[in-house]
């Protein structure tokens, strides 16, 4: 992969065809305007961070880098349920992104490296999100 739009798009295509109990989106949705059936399955979505790290010998300039890129995930559980279940929600969406980073042919990426994660830490039950940050080679 030598493009970030590349490396952002086949992140997306990765997501939709390995994760299909969730909603995938390429770009950051405000999950107030979401359907809501999105946010009971859970919806990720995909931005470009930044990046760097390119070659800089003759010939490769620009060529070689990585680029840093956030996976947000938006999630509902039910109202009546303790604020516990909204962390539940996001770990288990957390291990099923990490499960993905390793998942053996991701086509068009050369590789995807997970870095740190935050979530919600229970302050919007019965809303909840996750924030995972991925290094990704392009």
């Amino acid at each position: 992969m030598s493009d970030a739009n590349g490396a952002l798009d086949a992140i997306e295509a990765s997501l939709f065809g390995t994760l299909t109990n969730r909603k995938v989106k390429r770009g950051l949705i405000d999950p107030a305007a979401a359907d809501r059936q999105a946010l009971l399955d859970g919806l990720i979505c995909i931005v470009g961070e930044g990046g760097g790290s390119f070659a800089n010998y003759l010939g490769r300039e620009g060529q070689l880098g990585l680029m840093r890129v956030m996976l947000v995930g938006f999630l509902l559980v039910e109202e009546n349920t303790d604020p516990v279940e909204i962390e539940r929600a996001e770990l288990a969406l957390l291990q099923e992104l990490l499960d993905w980073t390793t998942y053996p042919n991701n086509p068009g990426l050369n590789s995807v490296l997970p870095l740190e994660f935050r979530q919600s830490q229970q302050l919007e039950h019965p809303y909840g999100w996750l924030a995972l940050s991925l290094e990704v080679r392009i």
